[in-house]
């Protein structure tokens, strides 16, 4: 019986680095009680885990305005994923107390524990995290600010700042 080495000849150089990940979205906390659902996607919107989507009055998913609404919900799978791709939906998280550590936040914003977050579109490709405004709708809280990541708490109930 003769055995059949693997010749270095068949061997194929990985270009990508497959020891770092992309964080995207890391839940921390509140899995037990959290409240994830389906909702169709908007024609042509693109959205990855660890942003937010707007929950339009036909039921579908779109990317946040201007200003900030109420309906606005933290992606947990978006249309990177092939399941996404043929379902045509993606899953969100809704009214859930969560602590979650991202790299989707408006980088340009100052954050410091206690920070509260929005959501609305400045211009960047993104629907992401940024430090509210004096109205705006309040998504969540901002646990620890880190090189490249934020961890923050999301709120179950959005509020609109007085």
């Amino acid at each position: 019986m003769s055995f059949v080495g693997i010749d270095t000849a068949r061997t194929v150089p990985v270009t990508e680095d497959l020891t770092t990940r992309e964080l995207g979205l890391s839940i921390l906390r509140g899995t037990e009680k959290m409240f994830r659902v389906d909702k169709k996607l908007g024609t042509g919107v693109q959205l990855v885990a660890g942003e937010w989507a707007v929950l339009n009055d036909d039921g579908t998913l779109s990317r946040p305005g201007a200003t900030p609404v109420a309906a606005t919900y933290l992606v947990m799978s978006g249309t990177d994923r092939f399941d996404v791709h043929a379902t045509g939906q993606a899953t969100i998280i809704m009214n859930s107390n969560l602590i979650v550590k991202s790299n989707k936040f408006h980088v340009g914003g100052i954050y410091a524990a206690g920070v509260l977050l929005t959501v609305k579109n400045l211009g960047i490709g993104e629907a992401v995290v940024s430090p509210a405004g004096a109205t705006d709708f309040v998504v969540g809280k901002v646990i620890e600010a880190g090189q490249g990541y934020l961890v923050y708490e999301t709120s179950p109930v959005i509020v609109q700042k007085q």
